[in-house]
């Protein structure tokens, strides 16, 4: 039959597309919580300077709590292009703890709306 088979119309082997990718079955083992629905508003901080996305952090946050968000989705990036250590994240989880009369909790987002690289913080119910 020579140096390459063909394969037989109903025999056992799987065919090309069949089964699931490696890559698949490795989100599926995640331990985060696949994402339900859509997002929660996003707060995007990439590629800003650390003040300015503190500011906008901030502002955005406080404004977000007002209109009654239980959640926010914040995009800091992973830091891929900072010299040296990110400089993003580690200052929003340094502000997200400094501010737990407004912030509840927060855990990295889901892979699907940004993985390592956002956070999804619950926000505390404004005190009238």
């Amino acid at each position: 039959m020579g140096k390459h088979k063909s394969r037989q119309p109903g025999s056992s082997g799987r065919t090309k597309g069949t089964g699931r990718s490696i890559r698949h079955e490795a989100y599926e083992a995640e331990d985060r919580p696949k994402p339900s629905g859509e997002p929660p508003p996003a707060i995007h901080l990439r590629q800003l300077r650390a003040a300015q996305a503190l500011e906008k952090l901030e502002m955005q946050i406080f404004l977000l709590q007002r209109r009654g968000a239980r959640q926010v989705l914040v995009v800091h990036g992973k830091g891929l292009r900072s010299q040296g250590e990110p400089v993003i994240a580690p200052l929003v989880q340094d502000w997200l703890r400094a501010h737990p009369d407004i912030v509840a909790s927060w855990q990295p987002a889901p892979r699907d709306w940004g993985g390592e690289g956002a956070l999804v913080v619950a926000l505390r119910k404004v005190q009238p």
